[in-house]
């Protein structure tokens, strides 16, 4: 029926505006909280380069305050012999992870270095002879104050960060220069204990102020990129001089979490929708069953007297407001003849199986347009839109009446003969409404079945 399409073209639109409003929204509070969650990671992550930025100022300060107790001595007693300066510079290193080497340079001429072992040819290097680290010698000296240069290409071999510690031996007037201490520190073990590498898994992270010249220096760890996209920067202040440190997105931080975290508004959202579709789904097909077993006869599946009423009065309606005289309907008013005999001699199992027999017989004769119908009990009716003459109706009548006495119904052992009487009548404009219309079809089918009763009376006589 058409109503019942339009609905389900309502019901669909409406689900669709729902599905389209749902995934939008689901969309868009899945941006949220994943705009969220990145601002939550990224202030973690700020949280965690502060961290590293005072674990590389503790790591460092620690080390020079170690280193101190090495100058202090020798600016206190400046001849003291070389094994004493071992033994002091053996528990320095002992308690440093992060100190290599440690060097003494009376006049800046390197005269003692710990350990000795595979620095041999720093011993007697002269300092004023290799431009890198003189500067970063005469500059200590002339600020008087412990500075750190590096990285640097040592003479040894690598790249270390080094502090440089200039000794006096007059402090604090410090007019009588002794020379430096020199200390060669492991940027690889500095970077590891600070959780510079740790964090670097996960954010690119990089280092600039070669020689502690702070934002302006070069940059000697990570991607000069990185400063571009920071969202978090540091400064790593040293005695005298800083670092600046910086952390950039790698890669989406998303991605560092469980999918499940990830995407938590997608999953629940998308589960909530496909159960709220689901429900309507279920609700509509609910619906859907009950309107056909309210429009459909259940035993033959055809439809019933409300769904062909309806039909019906549509069609006469129709007619009734057209201009076009010619066109017409017919209507067939069936009725199976002595069916409550066969009710009663075999059964209502034998009559339901005559009724259904009888309606598929009667649909396979007909044209797929043409609508039939049960109308209760053993009564049938067949709408015939496009009919404009009797003799094609009486035509499609004898079709339906061979169909369905042509074959007997077999039910178990027993052979049933069908007999069905039929009533047709065309719609003609003499009719005022559908009961007048039905009435002369339930007369004519009715004059039809007397007719066929006188003849069986008949023959009974005889």
């Amino acid at each position: 029926m058409k109503r019942y399409t339009r609905r389900q073209i309502f019901i669909t639109l409406i689900l669709l505006a729902l599905t389209t409003f749902s995934v939008v929204l689901i969309e868009t509070l899945n941006r949220h909280q994943q705009a969220f969650i990145r601002d939550r990671l990224q202030e973690r992550a700020r949280e965690e380069l502060s961290h590293v930025r005072a674990q590389l100022e503790a790591s460092v300060m620690s080390d020079i305050y170690i280193l101190t107790a090495l100058t202090t001595l020798v600016s206190v007693s400046p001849d003291h012999d070389v094994q004493l300066w071992a033994q002091l510079t053996r528990q320095i290193k002992h308690q440093s992870r992060h100190i290599r080497v440690i060097g003494l340079a009376p006049n800046d001429i390197v005269k003692f270095v710990y350990p000795e072992r595979g620095n041999e040819k720093v011993l007697g290097l002269d300092y004023r002879s290799v431009p890198a680290q003189w500067q970063s010698v005469q500059q200590a000296r002339e600020l008087e104050r412990i500075l750190i240069s590096g990285p640097v290409d040592l003479v040894q071999g690598g790249r270390s960060l080094i502090v440089r510690i200039p000794i006096f031996t007059d402090a604090p007037k410090n007019q009588q220069y002794w020379g430096v201490c020199s200390a060669v520190l492991s940027l690889g073990t500095l970077f590891l204990d600070a959780g510079v590498e740790l964090m670097s898994h996960r954010f690119d992270i990089a280092v600039r102020g070669g020689d502690a010249s702070g934002q302006e220096g070069d940059i000697f760890f990570g991607d000069p990129q990185t400063f571009a996209q920071a969202f978090a920067t540091e400064t790593v202040h040293f005695p005298y001089g800083s670092w600046m440190i910086a952390a950039a997105v790698k890669k989406d931080e998303l991605s560092q979490l469980p999918w499940n975290h990830r995407y938590l508004v997608r999953v629940m959202g998308y589960l909530i929708l496909a159960m709220v579709l689901a429900t309507c789904y279920f609700v509509f097909r609910l619906y859907q069953v009950a309107d056909e077993r309210a429009l459909h006869d259940d035993l033959t599946s055809l439809p019933n007297r409300r769904y062909f009423m309806f039909s019906l009065e549509k069609q006469f309606s129709e007619l009734e407001a057209s201009a076009d005289t010619n066109n017409s309907f017919g209507i067939l008013n069936m009725d199976v003849d002595k069916f409550k005999h066969i009710n009663d001699f075999y059964g209502h199992a034998a009559g339901d199986k005559v009724l259904i027999a009888c309606a598929q017989r009667i649909k396979g004769v007909l044209r797929s347009s043409d609508l039939v119908a049960r109308m209760g009990g053993d009564e049938f009716l067949a709408l015939l839109p496009r009919i404009t003459d009797y003799q094609e109706l009486d035509q499609i009548c004898q079709k339906v009446r061979e169909a369905i006495e042509h074959t007997p119904v077999i039910y178990q052992q027993h052979i049933i003969d069908v007999k069905v009487s039929i009533g047709c009548v065309l719609y003609r404009e003499h009719f005022e409404n559908v009961e007048a219309l039905l009435h002369a079809a339930d007369d004519r089918m009715y004059s039809e079945k007397n007719e066929k009763n006188a003849q069986s009376s008949s023959k009974s006589n005889l």
